[in-house]
């Protein structure tokens, strides 16, 4: 029996060559940099300039992962150049925040006040400067307290965008408005009457609007959005609070993750990325999937018994997510037993059931139809991000979108090939398959390549932990005989 686990073992599970920390992690940051800076461009809609830098980050997140063992000469290279070009690159991205107009839903009335974020932006940049400072010339105590400082400033800048803009015109802010007073008032919010705001099908397939002008959806996310998007809107009366919570706590994680300067640069990385205030001010969701990512990758390295749990509020927070579930495998890679195999899938898909079925079964028809079916007839939106746009701008004719999912299968395949079995590798190969899946996507805007460049910076982090490497983490799936 051991030894037929032994030959699937080793046929299954090819163990690629080690990354190169130095290379991959210099690489990995201007993935992220390159990608935030992608999204500047037209608030991440369709625009020439952001299709050339989506490329180019993906070409560099590639090559992080397959690009292992350069000259020593290299090394010390990448080693020399990666934290200054990295830490310029935040510096670029503070003077774009302060730049440029958070949100697109301000009030004009306080407009008057926008030197209040400016300030923000400017003290939040000066507290993470001194706490990159060498450890020399800083004791770890001032690093912490100076991380602490930043975290509380971008706290206060995203109430104020929350304050100055109360009612963005999205559906995503209406959906979960709507949803979090029905849950409060006993109601399910798969079947409350939700308004089409744009009064036309732009934005909708024909199936998803009634002849009312109601949509035939009351809230297309799974229930652990709903449930987090209501806390903030039972405490504050926004459903934002929430998710400005959800991006801080995401912000602290990675920060935390270990103690070197690494860490806490690529959280600023994350934070200070120009568009991360349009994600809050319009409600999207990805900022509660970083968050769980986030708690991923810090229980794995730090806290492995939480990990089934982290995995499973993660994997429940997003349905696209089941299509990147076999990249889960990546963290389970050195498991010596069945048994911990089952163990940890079991407990992930028990939290999955256990945040799920409340809303789901209250009435399920209900619940299939918004967080499943009634996705396949959203349409196709030639201002995406994404190849297909391109395409469809070039040829003047709409492409399958089922390229989607051949692309994601291919990078599935690859990222099975050459990513390390490692917390890092988990999250390198998450933002890779899904900034394929959504390169090829017929929609694909700010919102999905925010939770990418999450995933970036998480393995950014995850990679440069100083007290162990990539090359120190046993990969071994083959039981120990026991004497």
């Amino acid at each position: 029996m051991r030894q037929s686990y032994q030959f699937f073992v080793s046929k299954f599970y090819p163990i690629p060559a080690e990354l190169n920390i130095a290379s991959a992690s210099f690489l990995l940051g201007l993935a992220g940099f390159t990608l935030a800076q992608a999204l500047q461009f037209s608030n991440g809609f369709f625009n020439y300039a952001g299709i050339f830098l989506l490329s180019l980050a993906l070409l560099l997140l590639f090559a992080s992962m397959s690009y292992r063992n350069p000259d020593e000469s290299v090394k010390i290279f990448y080693k020399k150049i990666s934290f200054p070009v990295l830490f310029l690159g935040m510096i670029l991205q503070l003077y774009q925040l302060w730049n440029t107009l958070p949100g697109f839903s301000v009030l004009p009335s306080v407009m008057s006040t926008l030197w209040l974020f400016k300030f923000g932006v400017v003290i939040a940049g000066c507290f993470a400067a001194l706490s990159l400072l060498p450890p020399k010339l800083i004791s770890s105590t001032w690093q912490n307290l100076l991380v602490v400082l930043t975290l509380v400033m971008v706290w206060f800048l995203g109430v104020w965008v929350i304050k100055t803009s109360p009612q963005p015109m999205i559906d995503v802010f209406v959906f979960h408005e709507t949803s979090a007073q029905a849950l409060l008032s006993g109601e399910n919010p798969y079947t409350a009457k939700v308004p089409n705001i744009y009064g036309h099908l732009a934005y909708y397939g024909a199936e998803l609007v009634d002849e009312q002008g109601y949509l035939t959806i009351g809230n297309p996310y799974p229930p652990l959005s709903i449930y987090i998007s209501s806390l903030g809107y039972l405490i504050g009366g926004d459903i934002r609070y929430s998710h400005l919570m959800a991006f801080v706590l995401a912000g602290a994680l990675i920060a935390f993750l270990h103690s070197g300067r690494e860490a806490k640069l690529a959280a600023y990385l994350f934070l200070f990325m120009p568009r991360s205030f349009l994600v809050l001010e319009l409600g999207w969701t990805e900022l509660i999937l970083v968050f769980f990512l986030a708690a991923v990758i810090f229980c794995a390295t730090r806290y492995p018994k939480f990990l089934p749990v982290m995995l499973g509020l993660f994997f429940a927070s997003k349905q696209y997510l089941f299509f990147v579930l076999p990249v889960s495998l990546l963290l389970v890679a050195n498991k010596s037993s069945w048994r911990d195999w089952f163990n940890l899938y079991g407990w992930m898909g028990g939290i999955i059931f256990v945040v799920t079925a409340p809303l789901a079964f209250w009435n399920l028809q209900a619940f299939l139809w918004n967080v499943g079916a009634a996705q396949w007839y959203q349409p196709f939106r030639i201002d995406a991000l994404s190849y297909l746009a391109l395409y469809a701008r070039i040829f003047d004719q709409i492409p399958p979108f089922l390229i989607s999912f051949l692309a994601l299968g291919i990078a599935l395949l690859i990222v099975w090939h050459i990513a390390p079995r490692t917390s890092t590798g988990f999250a390198l190969s998450l933002a890779f398959c899904l900034a394929v899946f959504f390169a090829f996507n017929k929609q694909a805007f700010c919102n999905y390549y925010f939770l990418v460049i999450g995933a970036i910076f998480c393995a950014f982090a995850s990679i440069t932990k100083p007290s162990s490497s990539l090359q120190s983490e046993n990969i071994n799936l083959i039981p120990h005989s026991k004497s």
